[in-house]
């Protein structure tokens, strides 16, 4: 089993910052992940570090820190996707005034480790564009940078 260590939290704080400035989220393209083996007797673990692309997002609502640690986290359905081409954009809305916080989880491919930022109330809409091939299939490992937007 490997113990991960997330090293991106001073991206995750200039991320809160730049939100709170200007009311606008994104989450980071990429997360440097550090994991520190566990090794059995007699074996020498080594650290590594993994850089890991962003693969999607979440949004839930709740107590970050209660959600986190549930099996399942309460995680909010899209208001509506759109597709445009080979891009579908799923958009969540938050019109009227919220009574439970809602945070983002910024989800990286290849790795359980995540990150995640309480939304400002002041926030009405996130956005994700996801790349779709021929048949209409999200892409797994697309070719530009997922897109994502909360603002």
């Amino acid at each position: 089993m490997r113990l991960l260590f997330v090293t991106a939290a001073l991206a995750l704080a200039l991320a809160s910052q730049t939100a709170t400035a200007a009311t606008e989220i994104h989450c980071p393209p990429s997360l440097l992940v550090q994991s520190q083996p566990d090794a059995p007797t007699g074996w020498s673990p080594y650290p590594g570090k993994d850089s890991h692309v962003l693969s999607g997002i979440t949004l839930t609502e709740g107590d970050r820190a209660t959600q986190m640690a549930a099996a399942a986290p309460a995680t909010l359905a899209p208001d509506r996707e759109v597709r445009r081409g080979r891009s579908l954009i799923q958009v969540w809305e938050f019109s009227g005034p919220r009574r439970e916080n809602v945070f983002l989880l910024c989800r990286y491919r290849n790795t359980q480790a995540t990150l995640a930022v309480d939304l400002p109330r002041s926030v009405r809409r996130c956005t994700v564009t996801l790349e779709l091939d021929a048949r209409g299939e999200r892409v797994e490992e697309p070719k530009a940078p997922l897109q994502t937007d909360c603002r």
